[in-house]
């Protein structure tokens, strides 16, 4: 959206004035920068003000930073280089979730690089350009020198009492969310209390999920080729073909996580760049996964080179080997070979299947208890050994936002949705990003609603649903 229409927004809310719009954008037209971060220079409106219809019209929650407080340990994980290029600034870190503060939360390029760099899955959330900039010269200056454990927005309520490392985050959510669609309910997409009572409901959709098919030792080797272009992927084919290798091929991310679904290879070549899923995070759920960690992955890229990469390619997402494209081939044959023989013995479908069983044994009898902790632990522990079971994902990212997770709650549904895009699995997801205000992500679920579902007064009742979404 451009300026004028953030310009409108605020106007129709009675934030701003229509003259007080044209003399930030006078302003704005002689010293740069943005409207927002003009008509708060000016006085005209405060951040907390701007920073909700900012959020209304990127679609994403916005951080107040006048008013929170960010512990300067979580800055490590970003280099200031990289902060200042995206204007970007990490506010909290919890697992692999970075929360982000942008001046552009929609760049493909920003969110690119800094999961790479920082090995998270980004939860990305908008701020005003002005105070973010501010922030971000202040905060690392601060770090550097090393002589307060937080930095502090001018705003900060004194009261609060800041302990350890976790900080206080600010976060506004822009225009009004909607109610249910009642007609579009799913029985599958019910509350957990309501679809979750006996043991064996936990367990009857797991099989899918646990009983995958390994590679033949004894046969020849399998390798999967994960790579958008089609030259490549046909090339590495023939070759490794004439090297004793079957070869398995996927397009995308989506396809190579259905593919793996069905049958483990004993190696994987992947691009970093893929349409779908992304090739990192891939690569960081095979290496984090009882049931596939022992799969040597050969990562490849046209667009992150050199040594530093290499390394962090490994550090951060578990990766074996890393080549930059072009592709030697003695040299793919080579690494390949070598990681085989290298790899670890995996467990079998078998040993996984009694492990997942029992693991999702435990979490149903802890949720009928009322102990929804213990029960997302066992889930969790049965995901590690079933990590291509779409239904665990969605009942523990369920549970996840019962417990007020709300990101992490995110991230399971994702997972749930990318393994099996099913009515129910995208539907929860879409919920999930409207109520914690990710207007345009729930909007683009609701759009993969209407894909999936297959009764016409549902998919009505969806239409008029997303006209009320986005202003």
């Amino acid at each position: 959206m451009s300026t004028r229409k953030l310009g409108e927004i605020l106007v129709q809310a009675g934030v701003v004035t229509q003259g007080q719009v044209e003399a930030a954008l006078g302003r704005q037209r002689r010293f740069g920068g943005r409207l927002a971060t003009n008509l708060l220079a000016m006085g005209h409106a405060d951040e907390r003000s701007l920073a909700l219809h900012l959020s209304r019209e990127q679609g994403v929650p916005c951080v107040v930073l006048s008013r929170s407080a960010i512990p300067l340990s979580i800055l490590k994980v970003l280099p200031l280089e990289v902060a200042r290029k995206h204007v970007a600034l990490p506010v909290f870190k919890d697992k692999r979730e970075l929360f982000v503060a942008m001046a552009d939360p929609k760049s493909i390029e920003a969110l690119d690089e800094l999961r790479f760099v920082t090995g998270a899955r980004l939860v990305e959330h908008v701020a005003l350009l002005g105070p973010l900039s501010e922030a971000i010269e202040e905060a690392y200056r601060q770090a550097e020198y090393g002589t307060t454990v937080f930095w502090e927005g001018m705003d900060l309520d004194p009261g609060l009492n800041l302990t350890g490392e976790v900080g206080h985050v600010e976060i506004v959510v822009g225009g009004p969310v909607t109610g249910e669609i009642e007609a579009a309910r799913a029985p599958a997409a019910a509350e957990p209390a309501s679809v979750l009572e006996q043991e064996e409901d936990w367990v009857e959709a797991l099989e899918a999920g646990v009983q995958v098919e390994a590679s033949d030792p004894a046969g020849k080797p399998s390798v999967l080729v994960v790579d958008d272009e089609p030259e490549l992927r046909n090339m590495l084919r023939l070759y490794l073909e004439k090297s004793g290798y079957e070869v398995l091929e996927a397009a995308d991310g989506n396809r190579a996580l259905a593919m793996l679904k069905v049958q483990l290879p004993q190696a994987i070549v992947l691009d970093a760049m893929l349409p779908g899923v992304h090739g990192f995070d891939i690569c960081f759920r095979v290496k984090n996964a009882e049931a596939t960690r022992h799969i040597p992955v050969i990562m490849i890229s046209a667009v992150y080179r050199g040594w530093r990469y290499a390394k962090d390619v490994k550090a951060l997402y578990g990766a074996d080997a890393f080549l930059e494209k072009p592709l030697r081939l003695d040299e793919l044959r080579h690494t390949l070979e070598g990681a085989i023989e290298g790899s670890t013995r995996a467990a079998s479908p078998e040993e996984l299947s009694i492990k997942a069983h029992a693991a999702l044994q435990q979490a149903a009898r802890a949720y009928k208890q009322g102990d929804l902790m213990g029960s997302a632990h066992h889930l969790e522990e049965a995901v590690e050994a079933a990590p291509f079971a779409a239904q665990l994902h969605h009942r523990l990212g369920l549970l996840y936002d019962k417990l007020d997770e709300t990101y992490r709650a995110i991230a399971e549904l994702e997972r749930a949705a990318d393994l099996e895009p099913s009515y129910a699995h995208v539907l929860a997801l879409a919920r999930l990003y409207e109520k914690t205000g990710f207007a345009h992500k729930a909007f683009e679920s609701w759009e993969r609603c209407l894909r999936v579902c297959k009764e016409p007064g549902q998919t009505e009742a969806i239409k008029q649903h997303m006209e009320k979404l986005l202003p």
